[in-house]
């Protein structure tokens, strides 16, 4: 916020300035006097601003920065006008902003961020990313607005049809890159498992696998740089407690370019996984976990080394989400099976009493969406859910891990 104040910022289209909580009259918001509550005309001149901001191109709205009477406003110090009990006030200003706009954001946070050395006051931060699920309205009936310039003004029909041309573009944005991803591995397949060099340069010879990719998409472009992911980000998988199906590495160095990103590969005797990062924002890791002979049965693969690899992606796209600088662009994740032939998946500690048979064919789960980090948790459960369900089987376990601690000690800074 001192940086606000210190750079003199500028109100447009991806930023509105707020001195206080709205209020219809001079007296002010009753939250600004000390009580427990917010008014209606706080609540919803807030929602007409982020509405108008998720219609157009997302950004923010700070409330609690002093504004200059120009055209556009600008943030004027010297010290910022702070709101009492911030916390509280953002934990309340989420819950009523997320019942009346409709239909729900994506990605939404509101937070509070307090004064050092203060008495619990500081400002209020409301945020969002320009919206998949646009045109949205707030109130009943919902009432539309959209960003121009620094003003937030109702949507005419014109400006309704333009949304929903460009929503339609994304999610079309998004569908084309998943379904490229999709033809990668499909041919990977074609070739087989034995055109691939697997652990100890040896290649992987007679031998028949599953195939897997778990493929997460930004749905804005993210503009990074080849060079930049290659160079100067360290990539780091979280590891989970157990085994995954493309190896534990930490992937640290050893990236190598490519068109539109990076790659590295993870393999051991009996699996193979390619990872690939790309600057628009996608990260894509795919391969096989081969089918083996175990306590007698043919054709045998563990499923639970599949899920770890979702978490892996999860905590992947979000690093790259932080790269750009971009937290209020929504993500969206698929995971697909390749099942040629007969195929058993027995779990390791034998859950189920005999080994249970595979359906044959292309298995796809999802997309899902990824929108506020916080709720990654939800995002992986559906994503678990639908691998053990995809494959025919009831869920066995939850595979738990701390991404935001992960993250904070991996990548301290961001």
């Amino acid at each position: 916020m001192e940086a606000l104040i210190r750079e003199e910022a500028e109100e447009g289209l991806r930023l509105e300035l707020k001195r206080s909580l709205p209020a219809n009259d001079r007296d002010g918001d009753p939250w600004m006097k000390g009580a427990k509550r917010f008014s209606n005309p706080a609540r919803d001149g807030l929602a007409k601003e982020i509405v108008a901001l998720a219609n157009a191109y997302g950004g923010a709205v700070v409330v609690g920065i002093d504004e200059t009477d120009d055209h556009p406003k600008r943030a004027r110090g010297p010290d910022p006008v702070l709101i009492p009990r911030i916390a509280a006030c953002a934990e309340q200003m989420q819950q009523a902003l997320d019942n009346l706009i409709d239909p729900p954001l994506a990605v939404f946070e509101v937070r509070g961020i307090e004064q050092p050395g203060g008495d619990g006051e500081g400002v209020l931060i409301i945020r969002t990313g320009s919206s998949t699920r646009a045109p949205h309205g707030h109130g009943r009936p919902p009432l539309a607005y959209m960003r121009r310039g620094s003003r937030s003004e109702p949507m005419t029909m014109r400006d309704l049809q333009s949304v929903l041309f460009e929503t339609r573009t994304r999610g079309e944005r998004v569908s084309a890159l998943l379904d490229e991803r999709q033809r990668v591995l499909a041919e990977m397949v074609r070739r087989g498992p034995g055109s691939i060099t697997v652990h100890q340069s040896q290649p992987f010879v007679g031998r028949e696998a599953v195939w897997f990719r778990c493929t997460l998409v930004a749905t804005e472009d993210l503009h990074l740089r080849a060079d930049d992911l290659s160079r100067k980000a360290a990539f780091i998988r979280p590891r989970p407690a157990g085994p995954t199906a493309f190896g534990e590495g930490g992937f640290v160095d050893s990236w190598r370019p490519r068109l539109g990103g990076v790659e590295n590969f993870d393999s051991t005797s009996r699996q193979f996984g390619r990872w690939f990062i790309g600057d628009h924002g996608i990260v894509d890791a795919y391969g096989f976990v081969a089918l083996d002979k175990f306590h007698g049965v043919e054709r045998v693969f563990p499923p639970e080394l599949f899920p770890p690899v979702a978490l892996q992606v999860i905590a992947l796209g979000e690093r790259l989400r932080r790269l750009a600088r971009r937290p209020e662009v929504e993500l969206a994740i698929e995971c697909e099976f390749l099942v040629y032939g007969l195929a058993n998946a027995m779990p390791i500690g034998h859950a189920f009493a005999d080994e249970v048979p595979v359906t044959e064919g292309a298995t796809r789960i999802g997309p899902y969406s990824l929108g506020n980090f916080e709720d990654w948790q939800a995002t992986f459960a559906q994503l678990e859910r639908g691998i053990w369900h995809g494959l025919g089987l009831p869920i066995r376990k939850l595979v738990t891990f701390e991404l935001e601690r992960w993250l904070a000690e991996t990548h301290p800074g961001l």
